[in-house]
């Protein structure tokens, strides 16, 4: 049964649209089943019904035709249950719908599945039989296990036939994710693929057929001189025998064994890619098939060439691309360098595959005020390449092909937003005091976007947060002593006399180094923060003594230790800080020269680092809450994975309580306390955090004037009432249903950005 689920699975995705996928889904079900009919029917949210996609028994005719409403029919009953339905009798069933135009009269036997995608029902599957008799739980049990491997092969499918169309009628498209930064943007999608694979290629035709042809020469050619540079790097270092695996592959190439095969589709009207596509996922399919282990494993080959090969045909298509004015950037897995790559005047706008709203790379484009949205799953990226988009941060929705009406309203949208913004920036001067006297110092989230920080001193109280592994990420290999201390320097003298908290490396997670690449299949519990910082003394020693040494004469440093979670971390750490301290004193420092020693504090990310606050009180000088990792520990929920990205939410009341115990512990022993997570950056946050206590917030620079703003119209004490009544509630949901009216009662409702 296993490897009849997998060869329906694979036949189907090899499919070059929704239509012959479906019909052979349909054909193959029913030979593997044994039955006389399969069907499947889409939903059609957009009319309330669900449409007869495909069937090997049903009458042809009705096949994109019929239709059946959401609550009518078996089919409606299986879709409303969410689960299957399987009887004898069909018709005599109280839900059952006769429909003659699809001619079903003579079946009996009835089974059917939902097809479900991220909780979402994308259709249904139907078997029929004449005989009337109740399908076997192996039976029941295949189709169900089918449904799932399919759904969300059918959900790209589905999203490809949108796209497809939209292509075809010039109508506006929408595709919905997360939001990951607010803001709109408008311009025209430029696609980069980090990661190639075929699955990412959507089968296209080109009339240009001998254009396409030289594309793919040239991408041979490049991939022979890669071989050939590879087998010289290596000849001397391998046996020759080893060798020959390269002379293999040479003539894998040859036009004998693929060029012919690649010209044949090219001629069928195929572009490039999409002829390299079809022709070695043929060939691994072949290779797949042989029982000889040897000649299977040549599957592997062929694979690895025409990666290669299309690795260079999409190289060489790039390189005669320039981006855009303005770029949508539409990638499958956001990179620092991506960013870096496009002139910051150009980019107005992000879109990621993967990813989630408060992933570290959507925490970095909140801090370059960059539009971004995340989790679009299934979304045939090349599809987008060159369109005109939308991209509606508040939404998370992205349309594609917009009509000149749309992009009309969010023209609009966008100078409303860039009034408000005018608003809050008129009074970024004014001190952060609440209407009934109480000041607040709002620092600066700092170390993301190195080109424009010159440029925010003004705007703050200092740092609470710098991230010092922006410039570890930025080089190609491990930066030198000398180096840390010029960056370090820059950076404490820019805030002078402010206060500059700087985060020792934090690295692992979804942060990292090229060059010290970190494999863990659970990074976020894994070899992250402090933990890598004390498995290399050398490293941390290196970066502890650049920053004594850059504080000097200036004396506004202090450090702060990530992912701590035992006491034994803090001790290692002071100890290697001391030790760092004394070795300056007598390598570097003179008698003229006081070092200052800074001011240590740990992160409070992890839960067993709340119940240890009695302990960091004798230990360290202060503490800062990383709520965006504390949120997702305390959720168990990965901040990365757009699946659960809904799960994601620090207004969530255990959060909420966490935060309020760590403020009150704080305060009874008195220790310094700060948060230095996205959640003060959001008014709303800011609001209850100030009601718990916490009188130091640190935020991206494009959040910081908002909040200002904010807190000059609002009294401490009707924030605290807020916050008791949050506290009171049980779900997420509650609080924010009380949040939104408590901004709208205090007249704060043009904040709030109005979806379409």
């Amino acid at each position: 049964m296993l490897a009849t689920l997998r060869s329906i699975v694979e036949s189907v995705s090899q499919q070059a649209n929704l239509e012959d996928a479906l019909t052979q889904f349909v054909t193959l079900v029913k030979q593997a089943m044994n039955t006389e009919c399969c069907s499947i029917y889409f939903a059609d949210y957009s009319q309330d019904n669900f449409v007869l996609m495909a069937s090997d028994g049903l009458n042809p005719d009705a096949i994109g035709h019929f239709r059946i409403g959401f609550t009518e029919g078996l089919v409606g009953l299986v879709a409303q249950r969410e689960e299957p339905i399987n009887i004898a009798h069909a018709q005599s069933h109280p839900r059952f719908k006769l429909s003659p135009e699809v001619n079903e009269e003579g079946y009996n036997a009835f089974l059917s599945v939902p097809v479900v995608h991220q909780r979402k029902v994308l259709g249904v599957i139907v078997v029929q039989q004449k005989m009337a008799r109740v399908f076997s739980h192996d039976e029941e049990s295949f189709l169900i296990t089918l449904s799932a491997q399919l759904a969300s092969q059918l959900a790209h499918a589905e999203i490809q036939s949108v796209l497809t169309q939209e292509a075809s009628t010039h109508r506006t498209s929408v595709l919905k994710g997360v939001s990951g930064a607010p803001g709109i943007a408008i311009g025209s999608a430029f696609v980069v693929l980090p990661k190639l694979g075929f699955e990412s290629i959507e089968s296209q035709k080109s009339e240009h057929v001998e254009q396409q042809r030289q594309l793919f020469l040239q991408a041979v050619a490049a991939t022979r001189q890669e071989f050939h540079i590879l087998a010289n790097t290596l000849s001397d270092n391998i046996p020759k025998e080893a060798l020959a695996v390269f002379e293999v592959y040479q003539q894998l190439l040859d036009a004998q064994s693929l060029g012919q095969q690649v010209d044949a589709q090219l001629k069928l009207g195929w572009n490039a890619k999409s002829a390299l596509k079809h022709v070695i996922e043929s060939l691994v399919i072949q290779f797949d098939a042989m029982k000889d282990p040897y000649i299977k494993e040549r599957a592997v080959d062929v694979k690895d060439i025409g990666l290669r090969v299309l690795h260079h045909l999409v190289s060489t298509e790039h390189a005669t691309k320039s981006y855009p004015d303005n770029t949508i950037l539409v990638t499958h897995t956001l990179t620092p360098t991506m960013l870096a790559e496009v002139p910051k005047d150009k980019l107005k706008g992000l879109v990621s595959v993967q990813g989630a709203a408060n992933s570290h790379a959507s925490i970095l484009t909140r801090a370059m005020g960059i539009p971004a949205i995340w989790g679009i799953e299934d979304i045939p990226l090349l599809q987008l390449e060159g369109k005109e988009v939308i991209l509606d941060g508040y939404a998370g929705r992205v349309y594609i092909s917009p009509s000149a009406a749309l992009r009309h309203e969010y023209e609009q949208m966008r100078r409303q937003e860039s009034l408000l913004h005018d608003k809050f920036e008129a009074e970024h001067a004014l001190p952060p005091v609440t209407l009934d006297g109480e000041r607040i110092s709002l620092l600066l989230n700092a170390g993301l976007d190195l080109s424009t920080e010159s440029l925010t001193a003004k705007y703050c109280d200092g740092v609470g947060l710098y991230r010092t592994e922006a410039w570890f990420m930025q080089k190609g290999r491990f930066p030198s002593q000398s180096e840390q201390e010029q960056w370090y320097r820059e950076v404490l003298t820019r805030y002078h006399p402010e206060p500059v908290v700087m985060r020792t490396l934090d690295i692992g997670g979804d942060k990292v180094l090229d060059y010290f690449d970190i494999k863990e299949e659970n990074p976020f519990l894994g070899w992250r923060g402090i933990r890598v910082s004390l498995d290399h003394p050398e490293l941390f020693l290196d970066q502890l003594k650049a920053m004594i040494k850059a504080n000097t004469g200036l004396g506004n440093l202090r450090i702060m230790l990530p992912m701590v979670s035992h006491t034994e971390e803090v001790d290692e750490a002071l100890a290697l800080l001391e030790q760092a301290y004394f070795e300056l004193q007598e390598e570097w420092a003179d008698q003229f020269l006081l070092i200052d020693k800074p001011e240590v504090g740990v992160m409070l990310e992890v839960p067993s680092s709340v119940f240890l606050l009695p302990e960091w009180s004798k230990k360290v000088d202060f503490c800062s809450v990383g709520s965006n990792d504390l949120t997702q520990y305390l959720l168990a929920v990965d901040r990365n994975n757009a699946q659960v990205a809904d799960l994601f939410d620090p207004y969530h009341p255990s959060v909420l309580r966490v935060l309020n115990s760590i403020a009150k512990s704080c305060q009874d022993f008195e220790l310094p306390f700060s948060l230095c997570g996205e959640l003060g950056g959001e008014p709303e946050g800011a609001i209850l955090l100030i009601a718990m206590g916490y009188r130091r917030l640190s935020m991206n620079i494009s959040s910081l004037s908002k909040v200002k703003w904010v807190l000059r119209r609002l009294n401490v004490s009707d924030m605290e009432i807020l916050l008791r009544e949050c506290l009171a509630q049980s779900s997420a949901k509650q609080i924010h249903r009380l949040l939104r009216n408590f901004m709208i009662e205090h007249n704060f409702s043009e904040l709030f950005y109005q979806s379409n």
